[in-house]
């Protein structure tokens, strides 16, 4: 007996619970500090695995058999700000592995899955590399290769040595930024974006599934 067709009501709960999360994940984004700050990882890296959530639910909505456009353009949406958000990461100091990767690959216009069959590495390998796992040092090395064999990370062309050195910080008198310096204000907006973040990725797996 065959899987249950999706209705185009719950098509339209799912666009809207989207719809919802991508305008918090847009305006957190947009409130993303320059990628030569020390927060940016930190920050970014939780919009990204949200988003990631987001992008896998609307996947699968979008695979059965009786989707609807909306559900389409949403997975758009998402694919679109999420390819962005990872290049910009991929492109600032101490960027992952795997974001590097993620980036050179999209701007080859290439798959996970054939860049795996191309490298002659595993597809679940780049995936969890991709999805923020530290890979051994011998799978870095291999990564490495094809990283610079695709072209190297877009946006990193004027930089000639890409080892993301640890970035120096000045206010606008001249004086250094160190960790632990930032007010508590700072840290409590912090906070509070991150919990957003994590509370809107369990509102839309909990309303998609």
């Amino acid at each position: 007996m065959g899987e249950p067709v999706p209705q185009d009501g719950e098509s339209s709960v799912i666009v809207s619970l989207s719809d919802a999360a991508m305008h918090m994940y847009t305006a957190a984004i947009d409130a993303l500090p320059f990628p030569e700050d020390k927060k940016f990882h930190k920050r970014a890296d939780v919009v990204l695995s949200g988003l990631r959530k987001l992008r896998s639910g609307l996947t699968d909505a979008a695979g059965r058999s009786r989707s609807t456009s909306s559900v389409i353009l949403a997975l758009s949406d998402v694919r679109k700000r999420y390819d962005s958000l990872m290049t910009r990461a991929a492109a600032a100091p101490d960027s992952s592995l795997g974001q590097q990767l993620y980036a050179a690959r999209i701007e080859a216009r290439l798959s996970a899955e054939e860049v795996a069959n191309g490298a002659g590495l595993r597809v679940d390998l780049i995936n969890d590399l991709e999805g923020g796992e530290t890979p051994t040092e011998e799978e870095a090395a291999k990564v490495r290769n094809l990283i610079t064999a695709l072209g190297g990370v877009p946006g990193t062309e004027h930089l000639t040595n890409h080892d993301h050195h640890e970035p120096q910080h000045h206010d606008q008198h001249g004086g250094e930024h160190h960790d632990g310096e930032h007010n508590n204000g700072e840290q409590s907006n912090d906070q509070i974006a991150d919990a957003f973040v994590n509370g809107w990725e369990e509102s839309f797996i909990g309303g998609s599934g």
